[in-house]
């Protein structure tokens, strides 16, 4: 089976939830001493520092390698227990896309599906959007059927996987007008940067809107991903 491969050298999008301003995760302990114990009992059992401190030491990363940055490394050192769009949960993958409103409306329909998994109620989520430059060669696969089977993807991306691929480019199969690339490995990324802040707000079945911190825009959730997906009321 052979495909085309393609060139890429660019900025690509994603976000992750992250509160806005950022605030230390242990400063509810309400003491700066337990504060300081706490992480450092946590980056004793982090899988992601172990993982690090192999790269660095035997696996040809120094400390200022893109690679080992934490939102590079992160993807592949905490694989999904769902797996990716192209690779079961054993793999670490970085899925990001080619524009910053495309990335909005990934993360959309991502965090609806989640929070409606739990039967969240109305609520706000605040989101953070990082730029990740991306250079290397990828194997295109943005001309298959958006609605591949999910067992037809797997299967083709291990397949790409063992062949020495470096990822994909794709188009998502609930975005059929979006244009999505998976790294298989993270020494395509270069430095990621931290982009604008947006909350989702959740009114207890869809995010009705995204608004932006630093505009004050307030988008609307059928309107962003119409752009992307004909079945933006579904």
């Amino acid at each position: 089976m052979e495909f085309q491969t393609q060139t890429v050298t660019g900025d690509w999008y994603r976000l992750i939830p992250s509160r806005f301003p950022p605030v230390d995760v242990y400063r509810r302990l309400g003491s700066p001493e337990l504060g300081v114990l706490a992480k450092e009992i946590e980056d004793l059992t982090n899988p992601r520092l172990k993982e690090r401190s192999w790269m660095v030491s035997k696996g040809g990363a120094t400390e200022n390698s893109p690679q080992v940055q934490n939102w590079n490394h992160a993807p592949f050192a905490y694989p999904n227990p769902e797996g990716s769009t192209w690779l079961n949960e054993a793999f670490g993958v970085l899925e990001v896309v080619d524009c910053k409103r495309a990335a909005l409306a990934r993360a959309v329909r991502r965090r609806e599906l989640f929070l409606s998994r739990t039967d969240e109620r109305a609520m706000g989520v605040d989101m953070r959007m990082f730029k990740t430059p991306v250079s290397g060669d990828f194997v295109d696969l943005s001309g298959e059927p958006s609605n591949l089977p999910h067992e037809k993807r797997r299967e083709l991306g291990l397949k790409l996987y063992e062949g020495g691929a470096k990822g994909v480019l794709f188009t998502p199969n609930d975005h059929p007008k979006m244009r999505a690339l998976a790294a298989f490995h993270g020494d395509v990324l270069g430095r990621t940067v931290q982009a604008e802040h947006y909350r989702f707000v959740w009114d207890g079945r869809v995010i009705v809107m995204v608004y932006d911190f630093q505009t004050g825009e307030e988008l609307v959730r059928d309107a962003l991903l119409s752009e992307f997906d004909d079945r933006a009321a579904a």
